[in-house]
């Protein structure tokens, strides 16, 4: 389904723009993921077509919001942060789940929290100086978060969506 762009100053016409990812687009996207401070002459080159039409596919993907921003991806085993580990959470029937989301989100190890089907409701994905600081982050989540249930697993060895391995550190 299209979407408006912003009317165009030189006709006065809406530019309509295809929300169907193209396979130039994956492209674009796997190397953004890859290097998001990448050049568009850098891309460019990778994809197989001009910097300017680069730059305005880029635009685009940033419009339609497929692109949401661009961050640093942060080596957690160097940054102190070496222990990864999954929290598998069901909650208690009571808990408001998104006062449990607040609680997790505070707490320094956490990385990211993911509501999902199955026998648990929450996966809470950890980076943790190390097996203490693991200890009392779920220990807080069970304290704080309304949490009837934990089962944990540490990450012995990761590798992300462009090839990189790791050996326990989430990237």
């Amino acid at each position: 389904m299209p979407v408006s762009d912003p009317i165009c100053k030189s006709s006065g016409l809406h530019a309509v723009i295809s929300v169907v990812a193209s396979d130039t687009d994956d492209r674009i996207l796997r190397f953004l993921i890859r290097n998001g401070r990448a050049s568009f002459a850098q891309i460019s080159s990778e994809v197989g077509l001009s910097a300017h039409a680069v730059a305005e596919r880029v635009r685009r993907l940033e419009l339609r919001g497929a692109i949401r921003g661009y961050t640093a991806l942060i080596d957690q085993a160097s940054a102190g942060r070496g222990l990864s580990a999954y929290i598998d959470v069901r909650l208690m029937p009571a808990t408001d789940p998104a006062r449990f989301e607040r609680v997790a989100l505070a707490l320094p190890a956490t990385r990211r929290v993911a509501f999902v089907t199955g026998r648990f409701d929450y996966i809470v994905e950890l980076a943790c100086r190390d097996s203490t600081d693991l200890d009392e982050t779920v220990r807080a989540l069970r304290r704080d978060g309304g949490v009837a249930a934990t089962e944990t697993r540490i990450v012995m060895r990761s590798s992300d969506a462009v090839g990189s391995a790791s050996s326990g550190g989430l990237r």
